[in-house]
């Protein structure tokens, strides 16, 4: 028999962009792990699909993060039916590909909405439940953002996403390092390029030259570019990030973990 190495047992996790790809894997391996999910994502029908796959006593929940009056009123909820949290998973984001010299200011803005300023209201939002669940006797709560190696690294054609990105990074560790005495921890996921319906809202994405490719073409130039010969799948980054929110990571916050099969090694 196959012991996991840790468990989620008896946790209350938030997964935002619950609907698709990394998120619907995540709340899928959450589930797996023992904890009652919360699946957000601002289609209510893929987050209930996603709810109704795993099971569990798992919830769907509408959330547009750009919105804080979404997070206010999906914070509310969780407030009166549940009382506490202990897991959040800043999964939702968008990519768009322009060249700088091309990409409307707008660009910025939008990714800016969705990337990053979805992750301050989101985290800032959560500390009362979290605060709840560690009165209650919770060891550590968690808060898990997913960056990407592209705020890290440069990527040809995404200046706006690379921007916010790396915004990702620098504002987890702050907020990581406020809350470290409160026994909430907060980390940071890097995928790399990852087969997922991210890049849905592309504009579409452009060559060198500005000429528009389909995202099957950038998603191949990508896969030439990763050591281990493919692109990532979300099963591949689901167990870091529940790693992170279990207390098999009780000592580790403020931390980057980065899951690019090799992409940025070099």
């Amino acid at each position: 028999m196959t012991v996991a190495p840790f468990s989620l047992a008896g946790k209350l996790a938030l997964i935002t962009g619950a609907g698709s790809g990394i998120g619907a894997e995540t709340a899928r391996q959450f589930a797996a792990l023992g904890a009652r999910v919360l699946a957000a994502d601002i289609n209510p029908d893929t987050a209930a699909a996603t709810a109704t796959a795993i099971g569990g006593g798992a919830q769907a929940m509408q959330l547009d993060v750009s919105s804080p009056d979404d997070w206010t009123r999906v914070y509310g909820t969780i407030g009166r039916e549940h009382g506490h949290l202990h897991a959040l998973v800043n999964n939702a984001g968008i990519m768009m590909s322009a060249r700088f010299q091309d990409a409307p200011i707008a660009t910025l803005h939008r990714q800016q909405a969705i990337n990053v300023d979805s992750l301050y209201a989101g985290m800032q939002g959560a500390l009362p439940l979290l605060r709840a669940a560690r009165a209650a006797g919770a060891e550590t709560t968690a808060i898990v953002n997913v960056s990407s190696v592209y705020g890290m690294v440069a990527g040809s054609q995404f200046a706006a996403y690379s921007a916010t990105k790396g915004a990702v990074r620098g504002l987890s560790r702050a907020v990581a390092f406020e809350l470290a005495k409160e026994g909430i921890r907060v980390n940071t996921v890097l995928p790399g390029p990852v087969a997922t319906n991210l890049g849905a809202d592309w504009d579409p994405p452009v060559d060198a030259d500005g000429n528009p490719i389909s995202p099957e073409a950038a998603l191949a130039a990508w896969t030439s570019l990763i050591p281990m010969g493919r692109l990532g799948e979300p099963r591949d980054i689901a167990p870091v990030i529940a790693f992170l929110a279990s207390d098999a990571a009780r000592f580790v916050t403020g931390a980057e973990f980065v899951a690019d099969g090799g992409y940025t090694a070099g």
